[in-house]
């Protein structure tokens, strides 16, 4: 039996109204966990001391900033829009439509329309580390690039008076950006799993499979080529371009895997265990002399070991066969 007291909302203005509550929660949720992947990064960056982590750790903290003012705005326009002006003509819904084109709302656009810039970057610098030819990074930053003009005309077109990102005016320039955003990391994504499934196979075929499960797990290939930020972009796009408000689910989360994604690659890099210019050189230049770490922790801890039963943080590292275990391929500068 319907409640009395039940809303009188077509059941579409009401189901786009829930879509889009329930994916600030889900963006909230994810923020929650680029808060701890980020503090964890940033640990073994500031105590591994190395000259050079300070730009990753400005990296890492400018997505977290980013992140954070996008999933904060959005907190506050609902909690304006259901709570403080619940009275305002056509109710909440009007409300919200009517705000996308002001200040606040056009920063957070603003925000989430730069992460993806930020973190493709790094996929194409991870595609040039890993593939080891700086061509191969060509095409996918001109098409960085286009990203982010496509990116600034819809936050120019989303600041007119009465736009908003399901008017048609916005849309002729969001599908576009959020399409080629999507294309981009589908194909970044792409150009990386089949390099390391590559890696895997010489890797394995050379020293045994039972050797270096660290860099040729699946675990391995789903994290360093950014899959499920790939996989959700695919998702939201879709839904997006037909109008579907479940697209409302997914843009808020969408942005936090966005921000989060890149912070994994560099936290796997930070503990050794990623792909870095040093390891593909050694496989492809010197592979009969490599040799894996088979112990659980190596000797150069970058973690701490509390001395009464603490948590030993070790890095699982590559190393050469003339390598002693205190001259490990991660010592020398990494790249991401």
């Amino acid at each position: 039996m319907p409640s009395p007291y039940a809303t009188q909302e077509p059941a579409v203005s009401l189901w786009f109204e829930q879509t889009i509550h329930a994916g600030i929660h889900l963006g909230s949720i994810a923020y929650g966990m680029h808060i701890l992947i980020y503090s964890t990064c940033a640990y073994y960056l500031i105590h591994e001391g190395r000259k050079g982590n300070w730009k990753w750790l400005t990296y890492i903290t400018l997505l977290l900033a980013l992140g954070t003012l996008n999933i904060a705005i959005n907190m506050h326009l609902e909690e304006v829009d259901w709570i403080n002006e619940r009275n305002f003509p056509g109710g909440p819904l009007a409300h919200l439509i009517s705000s996308q084109s002001s200040a606040l709302n056009v920063a957070g656009d603003v925000a989430s329309d730069l992460v993806p810039f930020f973190a493709d970057g790094l996929l194409i610098y991870r595609v040039y580390i890993v593939w080891g030819k700086w061509y191969m990074a060509v095409i996918p930053g001109i098409a960085l690039l286009a990203t982010l003009a496509l990116g600034i005309l819809s936050a120019v077109q989303t600041a007119q008076p009465n736009a908003s990102l399901w008017s048609n005016g916005v849309l002729n320039f969001t599908v576009p950006f959020f399409s080629l955003t999507m294309a981009l990391n589908i194909f970044l994504t792409l150009l990386l799993i089949f390099r390391l499934l590559y890696m895997r196979h010489q890797l394995r075929s050379t020293i045994g499979p039972q050797y270096g499960r660290t860099y040729t797990s699946i675990a391995t290939m789903i994290l360093e080529s950014a899959l499920p930020n790939a996989l959700i972009s695919f998702i939201f796009v879709v839904l997006y371009a037909i109008h579907n408000p479940a697209a409302n689910l997914l843009l808020p989360l969408q942005v936090q895997l966005n921000c989060f994604s890149p912070v994994l690659i560099i936290l796997r890099v930070t503990r050794g265990r990623a792909w870095t210019a040093n390891t593909v050189s050694e496989l492809q230049n010197g592979s009969k002399s490599l040799r894996f770490d088979t112990s659980a922790y190596s000797s150069t801890a970058v973690g701490a070991n509390s001395g009464n039963g603490g948590a030993d943080m070790s890095m699982t590292n590559l190393k050469r066969s003339h390598d002693s275990d205190s001259n490990l391929a991660s010592k020398s500068d990494y790249v991401v």
